[in-house]
């Protein structure tokens, strides 16, 4: 069950135990690898590159890593802002660090999944943007799993931190790349979660002008529509809910609208843009 947090770097989620590392993405910030020893607490940080020794070796360079970071200090400002300030990882909490390697072998683990038809693929698994949906669609073996030597996991989306924490104690055994099955029923409960997010979110930004009884349902629903008409983008979703409400009671999308929404000569930014011109 996911929970809501305040910052873990202010204050840790109640119940929780081990120690706290963060994995953060070299693509939030070129500079990593140098703030990582710069900033480091004491001497020489305990950090592994996660892409390092994987098939993903070569992108070395621009993958994550995951940082031991329990001492509060310059290192703890800088990962805290990061992740408060751009979708670069999560937090993690280490049962015990004399875990150390074999956690840094699960989350290499957990960087690649299977399909359907067996292939495999990379997956960015500290997301912060798709955690809660990912969570989700896990069945409560597959989340301890999941989770593996560490106690909880912490992430912030767009509606602030969240927490999900192991239920059972670690059974100690160490997944194979690729353990973690992605199929297509998976990935769209993935989706339909990830956009209910989307929708809690907007129902809360768009909250003054939302006078129905139930807000987050009937913005939900709309993106639903969006999604079924080919939205794909959350600027897309937002601009959907803006015609939705602009249309003041009446019937949308509207019988003009659905003309709009079948041409085959414009990609979606294209017809919402044509739809916003016939609203005026």
């Amino acid at each position: 069950m996911t929970q809501e947090i305040s910052s873990p770097f202010e204050r840790s989620p109640a119940g929780v135990s081990g120690k706290r590392c963060v994995v953060l993405d070299a693509t939030a910030d070129a500079e990593l690898w140098r703030w990582i020893y710069q900033l480091a607490p004491q001497g020489t940080p305990q950090w592994a590159s996660l892409f390092h020794g994987t098939e993903y070796a070569a992108l070395s360079e621009h993958g994550p890593a995951l940082v031991f970071s329990e001492q509060a200090g310059d290192w703890d400002e800088y990962a805290s802002a990061l992740l408060e300030q751009s979708n670069a990882g999560c937090v993690l909490y280490l049962d015990n660090p004399q875990d150390w390697s074999a956690a840094v072998k699960h989350c290499q683990s957990l960087l690649t999944v299977t399909t359907d038809d067996g292939c495999k693929q990379l997956m960015r698994f500290f997301e912060p943007r798709w955690l809660e949906p990912l969570f989700a669609s896990l069945a409560p073996v597959e989340r301890d799993e999941f989770l593996g030597p560490f106690s909880g996991m912490a992430w912030r989306n767009e509606l602030g931190w969240r927490y999900v924490a192991r239920a059972d104690t670690w059974s100690g055994v160490v997944h194979k790349p690729g353990w973690l099955h992605l199929g297509s029923q998976r990935q769209q409960r993935i989706t339909q979660v990830r956009l209910k997010v989307i929708a809690t979110e907007l129902a809360l930004d768009y909250q003054p002008v939302l006078s129905m009884p139930e807000p987050t349902d009937f913005v939900f629903n709309q993106l639903l529509v969006a999604q079924a008409a080919g939205a794909e983008k959350k600027a897309h979703y937002e601009r959907w809910l803006r015609l939705a409400l602009c249309s003041e009671g009446a019937d949308w999308p509207s019988q003009a609208a659905h003309a709009v929404l079948a041409r085959t000569d414009l990609v979606m930014t294209g017809k919402l843009d044509e739809l916003e011109r016939l609203q005026g």
